[in-house]
């Protein structure tokens, strides 16, 4: 039986556009966090990209990025 994959990774950002995930995973690497990204379909033109950590770390993660100011 194969395992959930999406159990591994939680969404810890959406982040508005290429760039600005880009910048986010960059952040979060350079932290030491492992991450992954999915990018959602959208109709209305934005181009959300969802930003994931591993579960184990999502929570650490995200208060990472709150105490970058994102």
């Amino acid at each position: 039986m194969r395992p959930n994959q999406s159990g591994f990774w939680r969404v810890i950002y959406i982040a508005r556009g290429e760039q600005q995930a880009r910048s986010i995973e960059d952040l979060l690497r350079q932290a030491g966090f492992m991450v992954d990204r999915k990018q959602l379909s959208s109709g209305s033109g934005h181009e959300d990209i969802e930003i994931r950590a591993l579960d184990a770390e999502a929570e650490e993660a995200r208060l990472f990025l709150m105490e970058q100011g994102l």
